[in-house]
């Protein structure tokens, strides 16, 4: 029921627009923040109440889907989780909007929210698309999988409180170990599934010029930036790199469906 999970998760998350306005995580968040404020010494504490949260809910999640609703219970308590926890924002209108341009409220909000300067030309735009990828598709589908409902909850919950005020450095620094932690393998085979659906030539370059610079086990989201602007020419236009690296971060998606699809019907997956 995984695959299906996700293709039911990725059409409602895309199709449903007002759901979005539904993922909220304060009140999953409590319990770091009563910590960081409680044990502001144990740095490693915030960390490790995340992991924690993650397993507690998706334990109670469901044990409770069961109970109410027998052997379907994981499978609509899995696609509740998986349309929670993509996004925030959906990636395919956020790019709409960045085609816009001019002085448009959503084309504004929209750079805002993907980080891209007035200035920002095609490998700017592309890399941004792609993080944004990393950070709505390609990290939940990959430890919901992995993991299922708290390894979703997980990726989603240590995004999200990177972003929470009142955090001390040592506490902000272990999160961010957690994060790479979680990042390192989802980044690894969007390389992979990028050199495969995209050109290969230009993609292994820019893994040259990343490894160039980077220790011989790193491998985190400046690679993406690498691949961004090996897809796109220099004196390409801001529209150019935005409708590249959409086209190839949706390739990549269904070269992952697909995978998911034969290791189904290979029996790796349930």
């Amino acid at each position: 029921m995984t695959i299906l999970v996700v293709l039911l998760g990725l059409t409602i998350s895309h199709l449903v627009f007002p759901v979005a306005r539904l993922r909220h995580f304060d009140l999953l968040l409590r319990p770091m923040h009563w910590v960081r404020r409680s044990y502001p010494e144990v740095a490693w504490a915030v960390a490790a109440t995340l992991v924690m949260t993650a397993l507690l809910l998706a334990w109670a999640l469901s044990a409770a889907a069961e109970g109410l609703f027998g052997a379907l219970g994981w499978f609509f308590a899995a696609l509740a989780v998986v349309v929670y926890t993509l996004g925030p924002r959906d990636l395919d209108r956020d790019v709409q909007a960045l085609l816009i341009g001019g002085n448009e409220p959503r084309y504004l909000k929209a750079r805002r929210i993907m980080r891209l300067q007035r200035d920002a030309g095609a490998a700017d735009a592309a890399a941004a698309v792609f993080r944004a990828a990393e950070a709505r598709w390609f990290g939940i589908l990959f430890w919901f999988v992995l993991l299922g409902i708290p390894g979703a909850l997980l990726y989603r919950l240590t995004r999200v409180s990177l972003h929470e005020p009142g955090l001390q450095p040592g506490q902000a620094a272990y999160l961010l170990r957690l994060r790479s932690v979680l990042d390192w393998p989802v980044v690894g085979l969007m390389l992979l599934s990028a050199a495969v659906v995209g050109d290969f030539d230009r993609v292994r370059q820019a893994w040259r010029r990343y490894r160039g610079e980077a220790s011989r086990w790193r491998l985190d989201s400046a690679v993406l930036d690498e691949v961004a602007a090996a897809s796109v020419q220099p004196d390409e236009a801001f529209d150019t790199g935005v409708g590249v690296g959409h086209q190839l971060v949706w390739r990549m998606l269904l070269a992952w469906l697909v995978i998911l699809s034969v290791l189904l019907i290979l029996g790796w997956l349930s």
